[in-house]
């Protein structure tokens, strides 16, 4: 018998084809973004591993002020792989930076992605620069008058993200590539800056311990090291951890999300077409059909929609595995070896809505067929409920088309409770891209821009000595907190009457320079307020300090402590006039083979503009993907209302009602629910954002500061406007294929 009660579920999908298509939909963009999410995880970190391992990725990198003779008494030592490296910005055009490298043998080591090895008088370029400035494999750059071809293209474990300096935000390979080239003809350029990067061998364990041996050997040796980045510390290599651990929230959370609306939405068709069916569910009974066949009969609704979305967007989420990837690689520049389908998350991404799904429509399966036969050939429980909210809102002094409307969303909970999670969700997922571009915007124009005034900086291959001819000095000094060594800042010596530098209180007064000044995100992330003492370690000999904060300073320029320049130089126990570096609104013309580092305020900025214009692409599809929920959401709800006021809508009809009027009544009776679901979603997307900033900068010496400017917030309103707008327009075709008749019959019935 059950076999022969099946055979309608075909003709009532059909029947409700825009509630059921419109799960379908939900579930196919849940699983694709399930599946494609989650196989990029598993890939680029593959890939990610891969890459670190078969060539070496530095375990740190360091500056001394001479240089190392004993290297392979040191590596015998430590039990490390110790290589000399050499570098040179050259400058191609004005504002365009292509740093040339030693190739190296034994850490960090070259892999080509594309073309062969270099030959004397060939060099190898990042692939992203390549194609930023129209340069092929087989092309001759000239680099200090030395003629090079192209030989190929080529990734650095140490470069992944090629930004120009450790501080910087965004990698813009308009402006800066790196290149790799011989040592011999490095030789002969004769120009650049020596640094060392070493790898740990044997156990990976305690490699911090391993560090500050070899920095306490250094010191003991004489060997000043003026700098000292560690891997972990070194958003070249960390920034695609980052990007990993954003997508991974992502993979998840998106998902998931969908898929509870998905099973509202599931949850409030199927109870809809249950009462509908009260009296043949009551009459199955009576003629011997029992509870179980039922229940496996109305399971088969959510389960054939669960098992073919899953399907559908497993299939869709594969497909966009590898421009996922592709896109991914020219940010984060690797060499792909393979590319590998994770079963796992084949099977889960199908599983999943299938679950979800099944335990939604059997909780709401159960719930009808707990009446008995009697009461379901007699409609089940068919009262009208008055909610509690409805009989204090006293409907009675408003007009009859504004009573309508919120009755219709009082009255059916379930269907409410959809579209506002369905909007909110759609909502966030639509002002996501534009909160991040207004926070980034925020970041670089705003805090950092008012905190620093400078256009060009400088820093030295050694320690300075004397006042500078040019420019203001300032001391740079990476440290750690003592109790966390993975918590890095950064202490700046800064002249008492600095006129580059402005910090200022809560209350928008210039801070004193001659105290100790904290940044807000570096005292939020320490838990440390005025008057409070932190112990430091220096990064560059592991010698422990204690400092005691006097003022925080509003700006989130990044997470550093500021102080007088003199005092820090006493504290470190330099010569009293010492720095590393000059600040200066002019260009300072030092020459190269003198600096560590050199650029402008305006890379930056650059950088940030090239950052947005892919960025404006993420925007127009995640919007696009937005305005999908959102016209599904919208549409099924007002699909459902329609459904469910098929009586009333002949009647008014049969009553001289005009389209116009009826149209008011019925399309628009979401209008209250649509608004406050954009206006809740908002905060909770700031919220949610804060959050998983905050989560992901734990390593980076910097906090986002999460903002969304208020054009952004009127155009995502008119996007969602839009949306609705539309599915009222694809509604009124429904509404206009009521016969007045049907209140006759229903009456007749």
């Amino acid at each position: 018998m059950v076999v022969v009660i099946n055979k309608k579920i075909k003709r009532t999908i059909m029947e409700n084809k825009s509630q059921y298509f419109g799960s379908l939909a939900l579930i196919v963009i849940s699983c694709l973004l399930f599946t494609m999410f989650n196989q990029l995880k598993s890939n680029m970190n593959k890939i990610t591993s891969s890459f670190e391992e078969n060539y070496n990725l530095e375990d740190a990198s360091f500056v001394t002020e001479k240089k190392i003779l004993n290297v392979k008494n040191l590596e015998s030592k430590f039990n490390v792989l110790l290589e000399e490296s050499r570098s040179v910005d050259y400058e191609v055009s004005s504002g365009k930076i292509l740093r040339i490298l030693t190739y190296n043998t034994k850490v960090n080591i070259p892999a080509v992605t594309e073309g062969k090895l270099p030959d004397k008088g060939e060099i190898l370029i990042d692939p992203a620069y390549a194609r930023a400035n129209k340069l092929k494999i087989g092309n001759h750059i000239t680099l200090y008058k030395k003629i090079f071809k192209i030989s190929g293209f080529m990734s650095l474990p140490n470069y992944i993200y090629p930004l120009k300096s450790e501080n910087d935000l965004i990698s813009d390979p308009n402006s800066f590539g790196i290149a790799v080239i011989g040592k011999d003809d490095f030789d002969k350029i004769n120009m650049g800056n020596r640094f060392y990067s070493i790898r740990f061998k044997g156990s990976r364990n305690n490699l911090n311990y391993r560090m500050s041996n070899v920095k306490d050997y250094l010191n003991r040796s004489n060997i000043v090291v003026l700098r000292w980045i560690s891997a972990s510390e070194n958003p070249r290599i960390t920034y695609v951890n980052l990007k990993l651990e954003g997508i991974n929230k992502m993979s998840s959370s998106m998902p998931i999300a969908i898929l509870a609306i998905t099973c509202i939405l599931t949850g409030v068709v199927m109870w809809r077409m249950l009462k509908k069916e009260f009296t043949s569910i009551g009459t199955l009974y009576a003629i011997g059909y029992k509870k179980r066949e039922i229940m496996n009969h109305y399971m088969r609704y959510p389960l054939i929609i669960a098992v073919l979305g899953g399907i559908l967007g497993t299939i869709l989420g594969g497909f966009a595995l590898n421009p996922m990837l592709n896109l991914m690689i020219t940010y984060f520049n690797m060499p792909i070896e393979s590319i590998e389908f994770n079963l796992k998350y084949i099977f889960i991404s199908i599983i999943l809505p299938v679950i979800f799904l099944g335990v939604s429509g059997y909780f709401v399966i159960n719930k009808a067929l707990k009446y008995s036969p009697l009461q379901l050939m007699r409609g089940g429980d068919q009262k009208s409920k008055v909610s509690f909210i409805e009989r204090n809102l006293k409907l009675d002094r408003f007009k009859f088309s504004t009573k309508f409307k919120i009755r219709e969303q009082l009255r059916n909970t379930g269907r409410s409770a959809f579209l506002l999670l369905g909007i909110i969700f759609a909502t966030m997922l639509l002002l996501l891209g534009f909160a991040q571009k207004s926070s980034f915007d925020f970041l670089i124009n705003k805090s950092f821009g008012e905190a620093f005034s400078y256009r060009y900086y400088c820093v030295f291959n050694s320690l300075q000595i004397g006042k500078p001819a040019i420019g203001e000095a300032f001391l740079e000094i990476p440290f750690a907190v003592k109790e966390d060594n993975n918590t890095g800042l950064t202490i700046y010596g800064i002249n008492s009457n600095s006129k580059y530098v402005l910090l200022k209180n809560m209350s928008g007064e210039k801070l004193n320079y001659e105290k100790v000044i904290i940044t807000r995100p570096l005292a939020e992330r320490l838990k440390v307020k005025s008057g409070d003492a932190i112990d430091i370690v220096n990064k560059l000999n592991s010698k422990s300090y204690k400092i005691t904060i006097d003022s925080i300073a509003e700006t989130y320029a990044g997470e550093y402590i500021f102080m007088p320049i003199s005092r820090l130089n006493n504290m470190l126990k330099y010569p009293s006039n010492s720095y590393i570096g000059l600040w200066n609104i002019n260009k300072i013309d030092i020459p190269q083979s003198k600096l560590l580092s050199s650029g402008t305020v305006d890379d930056l900025k650059n950088a940030f503009n090239s950052m947005t214009q892919p960025l404006q692409y993420s925007v127009a599809i995640v919007s696009f993907i937005s305005f999908l929920i959102g016209l599904i959401v919208v549409y099924v709800v007002t699909s459902l209302i329609i459904d469910e006021n098929r009586k009333s809508i002949s009647l008014m009809k049969v009553l001289g009602y005009r389209k116009k009027e009826i149209y008011s009544l019925i399309l628009n009776s979401s209008f209250f629910i649509v608004v406050l679901g954009y206006i809740l979603g908002i905060p909770l997307l700031l919220i949610s954002l804060e959050a998983m900033f905050k989560s992901l900068t734990k390593s980076m010496n910097f906090e986002f500061p999460v903002v969304i400017d208020y054009p952004y917030i009127i155009l995502g309103f008119l996007i969602l406007w839009f949306t609705y707008e539309i599915s009222k327009m694809l509604n009124k075709r429904k509404i206009n294929r009521i016969k007045m008749e049907e209140a006759l019959k229903s009456e007749m019935e």
